[in-house]
Order: structure tokens, then sequence, then C-alpha cells
């Protein structure tokens, strides 16, 4: 029983110092994000609205775009306007309904959220060709099984939000 209280207490340790080395290489690496996001014109709310139109191959409707960030469609009808005024999005007619218009980005609206999203801290050759051979191979089955557990995190998540939108099924009484 005492090795679990040792496994727990070390555990806990290296999650805490883990916790703390993310907050530092975040402080380190901000200075780096600040020049991508001052440069961008956009409000946050229509920031969002590109990130979901860019995760919409179709596009979406104005309407979808409301309940999707939870504003009204007067509000959401705006920040689309300011958005097609800057020629970060267009508004087209929808291929199967003509009374139905969706909002697409455009290429430039793409190209912003592309530099943007290029901004994002990662990994680079020169500071991880300073690591020892065995401080690179122990980070390497770090970095994979952290990935894998994200995975499997994720997986479980889209397994329950499909659990919870498939319609409840009768119970087998037998």
């Amino acid at each position: 029983m005492e090795s679990f209280d040792v496994d727990a207490a070390d555990q806990a340790a290296l999650l805490d110092e883990l916790l703390r080395m993310q907050a530092v290489m975040e402080t380190t690496v901000v200075p780096e994000l600040v020049e991508p996001l001052l440069s961008i014109r956009l409000t946050m709310q229509q920031l969002k609205v590109l990130v979901v139109l860019m995760s919409e191959p179709d596009g979406s409707t104005v309407q979808g775009l409301s309940k999707t960030l939870g504003v009204s469609l007067a509000t959401m009808s705006g920040i689309v306007d300011r958005l097609t005024g800057q020629g970060m999005a267009r508004r087209v007619d929808d291929p199967t309904d003509h009374r139905v218009r969706r909002v697409l980005a455009t290429p430039r609206g793409r190209e912003v959220m592309h530099e943007l999203l290029a901004a994002r801290p990662q990994l680079s050759r020169p500071p991880l060709e300073r690591l020892e051979l065995e401080d690179l191979r122990a980070l390497t089955r770090g970095v994979g099984a952290l990935l894998r557990a994200m995975q499997t995190e994720a997986e479980a998540a889209a397994a329950e939000t499909a659990a919870e939108a498939a319609p409840d099924a009768a119970p087998d009484e037998l």
C-alpha cells in the first residue's frame, strides 16, 4: 500500500512540474504570438466567425453562425457585414436552396487565419538539437504517450457526444 502512496505522490509532483514548465514555455513564446495578433484588424467575434467558417467546407448561414456563437441574428448579421466589407467572407446562394444565403471564408480570410495559426509556438530543431540523446528519446516517448492519451480522450468525448445525440433507445426488457 505504501508503494501506491509513493507512486501517487511522484505522479502529483511530476504533473505539477510539467504544468510549471508549460507556464514558463508559454511566457517564453508569447512575444512571438503578440505581433500577428495585434496586426489582425478583427474583433474577437469576427475572429470566432472566421474560425467557424474555416471549419465548415460549405460555409454556414447567418442563423447557424448566430446559434453556434450564441449571439442574436442581428448581431451576427452585422459581424458578417463587417467581414464581407473587409473581404474576409462572402455571401453566396445555397446551391440546394436558393432562398438561403451561405457565408464562406474568402481566400483572404483563410490567409489571415493561416498567418495567425502559423504564429503558434511549435517545436523547432535548434533547441531540440541541444538535447542529450537520452533526453531526446525520453521527450519523444513522453510526447508520444501524451498524444495517445489526448487521442483517447478525444475519442471518448466524441463517443459521448454521439451517444447524447442518438435518440433514446428503449431498454431491453426480458
